[in-house]
């Protein structure tokens, strides 16, 4: 159920950017504008998460000041390049901070896997430490997803300086979708095979 739920509040997380920059675009806006109000509804739909759930998030806390801090500077340069390039940076950023948790005690996918489990995870921080075996398959699937991700950020960010805008403010979400879909399915699947190993 929780795994739903994730998987849920990603493909919405993913497309409201694009929504609204597309529902702007047909009242007859710029790009500039019709991305800084993609931008904003991503902002304030962090912001509802973080008042939602009544407890800091270091996540749902990362996007929101990045999107903040995109608006803050996309609204002073009027690029509207450089409002898209703000996912790929961002994404670029999350993928650094999962490959150098690798070398942590407690690789950043623990974490996730650990908030997308309502139940059974009793016990793995002690694992942690004293198994070596129960941390491998972590420190795997942080690899994998920190190098995707960084390829992905890096190709979407070219593209978006070779792309017209218009046509980049909805592929970016599917390039983004195209790599992390097929990430999950891999890492649930990972998952089950060392869980049965």
């Amino acid at each position: 159920m929780a795994r739903k739920r994730w998987l849920a509040g990603l493909v919405l997380d993913v497309g409201l950017s694009p929504i609204c920059y597309y529902a702007a675009h047909l009242l007859g806006y710029d790009d500039v504008v019709c991305l800084l109000v993609g931008t904003a509804a991503v902002a304030l739909r962090a912001a509802y998460l973080a008042a939602y759930r009544r407890r800091f998030d270091a996540l749902l806390g990362f996007v929101l000041l990045m999107n903040v801090v995109s608006l803050g500077a996309s609204a002073l340069v009027g690029d509207a390049r450089l409002i898209l390039a703000r996912d790929p940076m961002t994404t670029a950023l999350i993928a650094l901070v999962f490959l150098a948790s690798c070398r942590m005690d407690r690789p950043a996918m623990f974490h996730l896997a650990k908030r997308m489990r309502s139940t059974g995870t009793a016990g793995w921080d002690e694992r942690m430490t004293v198994e070596p075996g129960f941390r491998r398959p972590f420190v795997i699937t942080t690899a994998v997803w920190g190098v995707a991700l960084i390829a992905e950020s890096a190709a979407r960010g070219l593209l978006i300086y070779q792309l017209p805008i218009h046509v980049m403010a909805g592929l970016s979400q599917v390039i983004e979708l195209a790599v992390i879909g097929p990430l999950v399915v891999w890492t649930v699947w990972f998952g089950r095979r060392t869980t049965a190993d």
